[in-house]
C-alpha cells in the first residue's frame, strides 16, 4: 500500500528549520560527544522572533484583562509626557523686547501771527472737545473743558421770607447762609424765641450777619454800635442806611442795620423739677445710667445754639417717643409757653429730659419710666410750624446740649 506523503520537520545543527503537512513537536537537538571519557553534552536551543512575540503575548495577557492596572499605568504615561513636554519647551528662549525710553511730555503751541483788525469779530459758539487730542511727541492729553462758575452777586437789600410748614429759625438761616441770631435779632415780633414762627408769618433776612434796629428816642449812631459791639462807620457807610456822611443823624422810628452786631445772650429761665407736679421721687422709681438713647429717629431740623438750646427732630405725627433715659415723671401735660402737651422726667442723677409739641402722651406725673419706654407721641401742639419733637436735656435750671449726652 502507498504510504501518504508527509513532510517532516527537522532541526539541523544549524537550526535551519523545515516543515511537514502536520505540524510535529521539536525533536530535541543532537547530542555531542566530544570528552575523552565519551561524555554527552546537549547543544542550547535558539529562541526565535516568533517565540519572543508569543512570549511577550502570554506576559500581557493578564495585563490587558486588568483595567485598574491599565488605568494607572496610562496616568503615569500622561504624567511623563506632560514633563518631557515642560522640559522640552524650557529649552527654548523667547524673544525679548526692549522698552523705548519714556520721554517728556513737552507740548508746542505753533506761532500764530498776530492779526490786528479794527472791525469788531463775531464770537463764535462754544464747542466742547469730545475726543483726546494726540500732541506733538505722541502723548494723547485731555483738552483743558471751559467750566464756568456763576457766582450770584451778594444781595444788597433786605429779602421778605415767609414761613412754611417745617420751617425753623436754624433751617432758614442755614439757607440764607446766616446765623440762627441773625434771623432772631432781624424780627423783633420774634422776641428772640425760635418757637415763635408761624406758618404764613413774614420775616425780615437781612444779606449778611447783624442786627436790624429800629431808633428810639435818645439813640445816636454811637450809641447802638456801642450797645452791639459794631463800628460806628460801617453803620453809617452801609448802603442799607440812608445816613448822611457828612451829618450822620438819625431820626425816631427810623430802622438801620447794624453790620456785625450782637446782642448779650441772657439765658432763658427754666423751672425746675421742685417746680412740677411732683418733686419726691417714688421709691421704686429707677436712677437713669446718664447714657442716654435717641427718643426718636428723624432728621434734626433745629440744632443746639444760644436762643434755642435744645434739639428738633423731625418725625411723622403719631410716631412713638420713648424716654432717653430711666426716671419718673415729674410733670406731663399742656403748656402755655410754647411747649404744648409735654412730659419731664427726672432721671435721678441732677438730670431730666423734656419732650414737647407731643400729640398725646401716656403717663401722668408720679408714674415711673425705663429707658427705651414709650411716653408719647409726635405733634406739632404749642408752638410749631410742623411735626417735630423738641428735646431738652437739663440739670438744675441750665439746658444742656441734649447731643453732648446722646450716642
Amino acid at each position: 500500500m502507498q504510504q501518504p506523503l508527509t513532510k517532516k520537520y527537522h532541526k539541523s545543527i544549524i537550526g535551519t528549520p523545515s516543515f511537514s503537512n502536520h505540524a510535529q513537536p521539536a525533536p530535541s537537538p543532537p547530542a555531542i560527544t566530544n570528552s575523552p571519557q565519551g561524555a554527552t553534552i546537549p547543544l542550547p536551543e535558539h529562541p526565535t522572533i516568533w517565540d519572543g512575540i508569543v512570549s511577550l503575548q502570554n506576559s500581557l495577557q493578564p495585563l490587558i484583562q486588568n483595567e485598574a492596572l491599565i488605568s494607572r499605568y496610562s496616568a503615569h504615561m500622561v504624567v511623563l509626557f506632560l514633563t518631557v513636554l515642560v522640559l522640552t519647551i524650557s529649552q527654548f528662549e523667547l524673544p525679548q523686547r526692549t522698552l523705548g525710553t519714556i520721554q517728556p511730555y513737552n507740548p508746542t503751541v505753533p506761532e500764530v501771527p498776530l492779526v490786528v483788525s479794527s472791525e469788531p469779530e463775531t464770537a463764535e459758539a462754544l464747542t466742547l472737545p469730545s475726543q483726546l487730542a494726540p500732541s506733538s511727541n505722541g502723548i494723547f492729553s485731555r483738552r483743558a473743558v471751559p467750566h464756568i462758575i456763576v457766582v450770584a452777586p451778594p444781595r444788597e437789600e433786605i429779602a421778605q421770607y415767609i414761613i412754611k410748614t417745617g420751617d425753623t429759625v436754624y433751617g432758614i438761616a442755614y439757607k440764607f447762609n446766616l446765623t440762627p441770631e441773625t434771623v432772631l435779632w432781624s424780627n423783633p415780633h420774634l422776641k428772640e424765641n425760635p418757637h415763635s414762627l408761624q406758618v404764613g408769618q413774614p420775616i425780615n433776612i437781612l444779606p449778611f450777619d447783624g442786627i436790624y434796629h429800629q431808633v428810639g428816642g435818645s439813640d445816636t449812631i454811637e450809641g447802638i454800635a456801642a450797645a452791639y459791639k459794631a463800628d460806628p462807620e460801617a453803620i453809617i457807610n452801609s448802603s442799607l442806611n440812608e445816613i448822611d456822611a457828612e451829618n450822620p443823624i438819625v431820626q425816631i422810628g427810623q430802622w438801620i442795620v447794624v453790620p456785625g452786631g450782637s446782642k448779650p445772650f441772657v439765658p432763658p429761665r427754666v423751672r425746675s423739677v421742685v417746680n412740677y407736679s411732683t418733686s419726691a421721687a417714688p421709691e421704686d422709681a429707677p436712677i437713669g445710667t446718664g447714657i442716654m438713647n435717641w427718643p426718636v429717629t428723624g432728621r434734626i431740623s433745629q440744632g443746639y445754639f444760644g436762643y434755642h438750646p435744645a434739639l428738633d427732630i423731625e418725625s411723622p405725627i403719631g410716631t412713638p417717643v420713648l424716654s432717653i433715659d430711666s426716671g419718673f415723671v415729674v410733670g406731663a401735660g399742656w403748656d402755655d409757653t410754647g411747649y404744648g402737651y409735654h412730659v419731664v422726667v427726672d432721671h435721678g442723677n441732677g438730670l431730666q429730659s423734656l419732650y414737647a409739641h407731643l400729640q398725646s402722651y401716656y403717663l401722668d406725673a408720679g408714674e415711673t419710666v425705663n429707658k427705651g419706654q414709650a411716653i408719647g407721641e409726635i405733634g406739632m401742639t404749642g408752638r410749631s410750624s410742623g411735626p417735630h419733637l423738641h428735646l431738652e436735656v437739663r440739670q438744675g435750671t441750665i439746658q444742656l446740649n441734649p447731643a453732648s449726652y446722646l450716642p
